[in-house]
Parts: structure tokens; C-alpha cells; sequence
């Protein structure tokens, strides 16, 4: 509370101050470049016109495509690009700060008809996917909407989970892996810069696509790509969505600062020109962060363990006269979780308190990317990236026999590193027709170590090593038939040296505008993805006994998917959006076994790969449903998005029978929105309040037989129904406060996110309580306030 009562007692000084500066202008500065979308080539002589209050202002773009708008009065304005023989656009209630230069990217489209220079009307629906070739299931989203959502803690994955088709974490409140349509996380594919990098989230579980939070600051992201399905040829060696991130360049001509200092710790970012002259830049953030704060306060939501993370990425941006834009971007982070426990057996309550563990990760990703334009209608992109991954898991207890010595009980270590290069062909025929074709080569590498104590001392159960070779290839056409209907197809091809199995993907997808509000669209596509290292090379025996041989001839599993999509834009800023989707899955890798209900359509992380005994590619699943979307974009200073999943996944063992997979959790709805309002004396400052509800079907698990439990005195399953419990519903609500000041030439932001704000405990999972001999349930994280303080300038 003290830490709270600091924060507001900033927030009263920083109103004043703001207040005292009122007689001064509150104005920044605007500029950008705008392209052909298929080319990236400059569009010269383009209108550019922007609209902040009654009379619009307007300019062209220049030799470069280039444009600029100077003292413009800070707050919300829309701005719209015209262009002889392309569509227009329109940007609606973008946000300008005192504190930071906006600049902007915009790419037109070329319309397929001849146009006569007549007036047209602009129109944009800003969550259209920034990449042209996707018709169904993709949407941008802004680091705005990172930053403005409830619960979503500046996480683009966090963000993500209130889209329709999106479960929220399984039920999990820290954790912020995407569960698409029932899918399990390890089908996503994560994309940086164009090209595919490791889990680039902290506290995430060895073979997992999730963690508690992002390793990416949102502060370093432009708009980005998020796809749930039926995606384009370009992606591959993923099953259920594609995250692809993007990472905005530095400020070529000033130097920018921000500051955030909150409960979850400290970040700092720091852009600015390297040469005016050639237009290069730098853009750097740095993040340190410990719950310590949140655990003096009683709050730790990690329980026992004491969480603690940095991270460090950047975007070195050099463009050249002759020889296209080079970029050097990095990601690294690193986290540790700990509990120590207390050396003393007076204090332990139960058996369990004397046991402790130590778990580490360290991620880093180094990429190179060049761009050149070959001709006024091609381009060429090349990117290459290293990529590292290390893990360790440590647990042990006190011996309190021998001055509470420690006795390491089990140890997991591994490596995972990764070298890729991607080569990507753009061309635009004409109006009409695009092409896209490109080459992806991967070298992957893994080291793995587990001990555990079988009594005698610790014995080595798996210690592997390995590599291999993992290639993509895919050609994407694009057509418009004309302004009104548009076809997109595709192949996408994948080889895995080591087992030298292969998949041909055919992707084809179709949009008819029916009019100026209405669209339909439909598409089907082909996807597949290897399955972790683990299950092609690990060799070792389970503790359990169990033994894991390599499973090389293992095939990629596969899955169909067929969407059928509805967009009715009902107002200027109301859309309804409906999808209707079916997903095949096959060649799904089962255990060769009739008794066993095993399949790894279920898995989350390697030790689920791992357990697996004596794998054969015969199981099939099903995830099939449908996505209501209703969405009123940011305009007149409130937005709201309603979202509601129905759905069925289910999975098919050897044996023939249909069970749920663990993902199936058969409905959610979201309902989100928020409202701002222009404070101060000049209307400049800007107080927010946002808020979020969650309610979906609860965390699945396989029954606990309380018979069997009781004369075991230990918690047993009922292994033949697996998933068939539920828990009960999940709920949530979440709430934000902001409250953001413009002063001159700096912003500063005072922000509270409260996650789950009415303290409702959801329940994570159940056991066997042998000293109680009853089923007990362990709950989830309650009450998350999260408040800090921003300043840039």
C-alpha cells in the first residue's frame, strides 16, 4: 500500500506540473513514407491528409514517398492517404504524445480496375493482417491495443488471448501461452523479422510456445500479425497459428528516451539517428524485473517462489544508397525462479517444506536481415539468424539430519540451438497478379541431460546430443479478378534431413466483397509440423521405468483446415465478424498400443514427447466450431470488442474411440472495453479507464479415482477416461486505470492494471489429500494489481 500511496502522490505532482506548463504548446511532429504494398516502392506525389479538429491539413509525398506535418497539437487524429490508381486508406484515432515523434509506415494497394480521378471514399478496417496474402483468420494489432487492454501487461501474447478462437492460457492465470480453437500451444509458430525463433517468452516450460510473460517489450514492436488458422503458403512447420512480430525502426532524426519504473521492475529504451544523412538508426530496451515488491505487499503470485527476469533486444536499421537496408536485431533474456527452503524442521508445516528447487533460462536470438528492391516491381528479402536456448531445472531437499545439508534430488539440463536463413522473392506482375516464392534452411543442434536419485545416489537416465537439418520451401500467387474478388494459392514444401520424411501443403483461399460492408471468404489449407527433437533422437529409461527409443521414421503431423468467413461492417467503426471452421487432424504420432489412450495432439512440453512409448502415425483429431467477433474501433474516445468461441476438440487413439483432448474447453466469451477522457486545462492530458470479463470453460483433467486414491495413499487417475473432468468455469474480471500527461517535449503515464479485481479464486487442478483422504483443489493467483510510472522524452 505504501508503494501504491508513492505512485499516486507522483502522479498529483506530475498533474501539476503539467497544469503549471499550460501556457506553453503542446505539439509534435509527424512524418512517414508511403509504398505500393506489393513493390515497397516509394509512391511519389501521394495526398496525405490529416484531420485533428474542424479544418483537415494536407501535403504530398516527395521523391522518397516521404511526408511531414509539424506542430501538430498532441492527443487523437485521423489521417488519410490518397493516390491515383490505388485505394485509399484511412487511419482513425491515432494517438500523438508530447513526449515521443510519430512515424508511420503506409502501404496502399493497387486497384485492380482502371480509375478515373474521381472522389472515393477512404476506408480502412485497421485489424485487416498487415500481409496481403492472408483472407481469413489474421488480424493486426497495434502496440497501442498491447498497452490498452485489461490484463494484457504491455504482452502481445496476453493480447492475443481476448481474440476470438484464443483460450485464455488453458485456464492459467500467469501463464500466456495461445490455445487456438483446441489446439494444443506447441502449434504455434512464433516469427521475429520475418523469420522463425525459439519461445520468446520467460518461465517457459522446455518445449512449450508459452510462459509468463513476454522477452519482447511491446515497446519495441510495430503492428504485428496474428494468425488463427488457414494461413498463408509463406508459413510453415506450424498446425494451429502464427505470431509474427515485427520490430519498429529508431528515430532517424532525434533522440528519444523512455522510462518505466513499476511493482514488476525497471525498463529502459533509447532510440535515435546513427547517420541523418543516410537515415540509420539505433533502437535499444533493456528490462529488469523482480516480484519482490509484489511479495513484500503479500502478492506474489508465483506462491513460495521468488521469479526474477531481464531482458535486452534491439533494431539496428541501415539503409544504403545502392545496396538495399541492412538490419541487425537481437533478442536476449534470461530468468530465474527459486524457493529456499527454511533450514530449520520447527518451521516446516508439512513434509514438503523441506524441499527446494532452482530453475534457469537463459534465450538469445541474433538475426540479420537486407532488403533490395531488384526493379520498380520486385524485391528481394534475406534474413539469418542464430539461436540459442538453455535450460535448467534443479530440485532438492534439506537434510536435516546432517545440519540441513542439501541433497540434490533431480537435475535437467539442455540446450537447443538453432542456425536459419530465409530467402524471400517479391514480384508484382501487374495490378492484378503478385508472386511470392521463397527458401527457408534450418540447422538445429540440442544437448540433453537428465539425473535423478534412484536411491543409491544420482543416476544418469538421459544424456543425448544431436543435429539435423530441417528445410521449407513455398511459391504463393496472388490474383484479382477485380476490387471485388480476389483469390490467393499456394504450396508450401517441408523436409526433415534426419528422417528425410516430407509434406506438400497446397493453400488456396478466396474473398468476394459483396459491397462496400460486406465480405465473404472462404479458404482450406494443408499444414504440418515436426515434432520436437526429443521424440527423433532421445534414447533413455524413465524413472517409471518406461524407455523412450528414437522414433526417426515418425512423420509430421498433420491437419486440414476449411473457414468459412463473414465480415459485416454494420457502422463507420462497428464491424461483426463470424468464422465458421473445421480442422482435420492425422498423422497424428500415437502410442502402438490399444490399451493406451496416449497422443501427443495433447503434449505441451518434451516431457509429455518423452513419455511417449513406441509412437506410430495413426491418430486422428478434430477441432471444429465457430467465432463471433463484434469490434467498435477507437473513436469518439471509447472502443469496445466482444468475442465468443463455441467449439468441440476431440482426439482419436489407436483403440478407435473419440475422447476430449486436454484443450477442450468448448466455449469463452470476452467482453472488453474502455473510455477516455481529455483532462487539464487545454483538454491535452488524457485519463483512461478500461476493463475486461472472461468466462469460459474450465482447465480439463483426467478424473481421480478416490477409491483406488484411498487404498494407495496417493492420488490415482482413471486413466481410461482421459479429460473428463472440468473444473468449473473460469472467470475473471480485470480493470485499468491510465493516466497520461503532456508536458512539453515529454510524456509521462501513470498505469494500474488490475487482474482479476474481485479476487475470485478459479481452481488450477486437484489431488489426493492423503491426511485428509479427500479431493482437494489448488487454486489459482486471486488479486494481481500491477502499477507503474512512464516518462518519455
Amino acid at each position: 500500500m505504501k508503494n501504491f500511496l508513492t505512485v499516486l502522490l507522483l502522479g498529483g505532482l506530475l498533474h501539476l506540473c503539467a497544469s503549471n506548463a499550460g501556457a506553453q504548446n503542446h505539439v509534435q511532429t509527424i512524418r512517414g513514407q508511403v509504398r505500393d504494398i506489393d513493390t515497397q516502392t516509394p509512391l511519389i506525389g501521394a495526398t496525405v491528409v490529416l484531420q485533428t479538429g474542424t479544418d483537415p491539413i494536407g501535403t504530398v509525398t516527395d521523391l522518397e514517398g516521404k511526408f511531414r506535418f509539424e506542430s501538430v497539437p498532441v492527443g487523437r487524429f485521423d489521417l488519410s492517404v490518397n493516390y491515383l490508381g490505388y485505394e485509399p486508406l484511412l487511419l482513425n484515432s491515432l494517438l500523438l504524445t508530447s513526449g515521443k515523434e510519430m512515424v508511420l509506415s503506409l502501404d496502399l494497394v493497387e486497384s485492380a480496375i482502371a480509375m478515373e480521378e474521381v472522389v472515393v471514399t477512404a476506408r480502412h478496417d485497421k485489424t485487416e493482417a498487415l500481409n496481403e496474402l492472408a483472407s481469413v483468420s489474421a488480424r493486426s494489432f497495434s502496440v497501442e491495443e498491447t498497452s490498452r487492454y485489461a490484463g494484457s501487461f504491455y504482452d502481445p501474447a496476453r493480447m492475443a488471448q481476448n481474440y476470438a478462437g484464443v483460450s485464455v492460457g488453458s485456464g492459467d492465470d500467469l501463464n500466456n501461452e495461445i490455445i487456438i480453437r483446441g489446439n494444443s500451444p506447441t502449434g504455434l509458430l512464433w516469427r521475429l523479422e520475418g523469420i522463425e525463433i525459439p519461445n520468446p517468452n520467460h518461465f517457459g516450460a522446455l518445449g512449450n510456445s508459452g510462459g509468463g510473460i513476454s522477452m519482447l517489450s511491446s515497446s519495441m514492436l510495430t503492428n504485428s500479425d496474428f494468425y488463427t488458422g488457414a494461413f498463408p503458403a509463406e508459413f510453415g512447420n506450424a498446425t494451429s497459428g502464427v505470431f509474427d512480430l515485427n520490430l519498429r525502426k529508431g528515430n532517424n532524426e532525434q533522440r528519444e528516451h523512455a522510462v518505466m519504473l513499476g511493482v514488476l521492475g525497471l525498463e529502459v529504451a533509447t532510440e535515435g539517428p546513427i547517420s541523418r544523412e543516410a537515415g540509420s538508426s539505433y533502437l535499444l530496451n533493456y528490462r529488469y524485473s523482480t516480484l519482490a515488491i509484489l511479495q513484500s505487499l503479500g502478492l506474489n503470485p508465483a506462491g513460495d517462489a521468488l521469479p526474477k527476469y531481464q531482458d535486452l533486444s534491439f533494431n539496428i536499421n541501415l539503409p544504403t544508397a545502392k545496396f538495399g537496408t541492412f538490419s541487425l536485431f537481437g533478442l536476449g533474456g534470461s530468468n530465474q525462479s527459486y524457493f529456499e527452503p527454511i533450514p530449520d524442521r520447527q518451521q516446516w508445516e508439512f513434509e514438503d517444506d523441506k524441499w527446494g528447487f532452482l530453475e534457469e533460462q537463459q534465450v538469445g536470438t541474433v538475426g540479420l536481415s537486407h532488403r533490395i528492391l531488384l526493379s520498380d516491381r520486385s524485391f528481394l528479402r534475406t534474413v539469418l539468424v542464430a539461436s540459442s536456448n538453455r535450460y535448467l531445472d534443479r530440485e532438492y531437499w534439506l537434510n536435516d539430519t546432517l545440519d540441513y545439508t542439501r541433497h540434490l534430488d533431480e537435475e535437467t539440463t539442455s540446450t537447443n540451438n538453432s542456425i536459419r536463413i530465409s530467402s524471400t522473392y517479391n514480384l508484382k506482375l501487374n495490378a492484378r497478379n503478385s508472386f511470392r516464392a521463397g527458401l527457408i534452411g534450418s540447422h538445429l543442434s540440442f544437448d540433453f541431460v537428465y539425473d535423478e536419485d534412484d536411491g543409491e545416489g544420482l543416476h544418469r537416465y538421459f544424456d543425448n546430443s544431436g543435429q539435423t537439418q530441417f528445410m521449407q520451401a513455398f511459391a504463393h500467387w496472388k490474383h484479382r479478378f477485380n476490387d471485388r474478388l480476389n483469390m490467393n494459392a499456394g504450396l508450401h514444401y517441408s523436409h526433415l534431413m534426419l528422417s528425410h520424411q516430407q509434406a506438400l501443403e497446397p493453400r488456396f483461399a478466396l474473398e468476394w466483397q459483396l459491397s462496400s460492408r460486406q465480405k465473404v471468404s472462404a479458404a482450406l489449407g494443408m499444414h504440418s509440423k515436426m515434432e520436437h527433437l526429443a521424440l527423433y533422437l532421445f534414447d533413455g529409461t524413465l524413472p517409471s521405468g518406461r524407455r523412450h527409443v528414437p522414433a526417426r521414421d515418425t512423420e509430421f503431423s498433420k491437419a486440414w483446415h476449411a473457414i468459412l468467413a463473414y465480415d459485416h461492417r454494420l457502422g463507420e467503426n462497428l464491424r461483426l465478424k463470424t468464422e465458421l471452421y473445421y480442422q482435420h487432424l492425422f498423422d497424428v504420432p500415437v502410442e502402438n498400443n490399444m490399451a493406451s489412450l496416449g497422443s501427443l495432439i495433447n503434449a505441451t512440453d518434451v516431457w509429455d514427447v518423452i513419455g511417449a512409448q513406441e509412437v506410430v502415425n495413426e491418430g486422428i483429431g478434430r477441432n471444429y466450431g465457430v467465432d463471433v467477433t463484434l469490434e467498435r474501433f477507437f473513436a469518439d474516445q471509447y472502443y469496445f470488442l466482444l468475442t465468443g468461441s463455441l467449439y468441440q476438440s476431440e482426439y482419436q487413439p489407436l483403440n478407435g474411440n473419440w475422447y476430449s483432448t486436454a484443450f477442450n474447453g468448448n466455449y469463452q466469451l470476452v467482453a472488453l472495453g474502455g473510455k477516455e477522457f481529455k483532462v487539464g486545462k487545454k483538454k491535452v492530458n488524457i485519463l483512461g479507464f478500461n476493463a475486461k470479463l472472461i468466462y469460459s470453460g474450465g482447465r480439463r483433467s483426467t478424473p481421480i479415482d478416490l477409491e483406488a486414491s484411498r487404498d494407495q495413499g496417493h492420488t490415482v487417475y482413471r486413466q481410461d477416461q482421459p479429460y473428463a473432468a472440468r473444473n468449473w468455469p473460469y472467470k475473471r474480471l480485470d480493470v485499468g486505470i491510465s493516466y497520461r500527461i503532456n508536458a512539453q517535449k515529454m510524456s509521462h503515464a501513470l498505469l494500474l492494471d488490475i487482474q482479476n479485481v474481485t479476487n475470485y479464486l478459479n481452481i488450477y487442478s486437484q489431488y489426493y489429500s492423503s491426511s485428509a483422504q479427500e479431493i482437494r483443489s489448488v487454486y489459482q493467483t486471486g488479486l494481481l494489481p500491477v502499477f507503474a510510472y512512464r516518462v518519455e522524452f
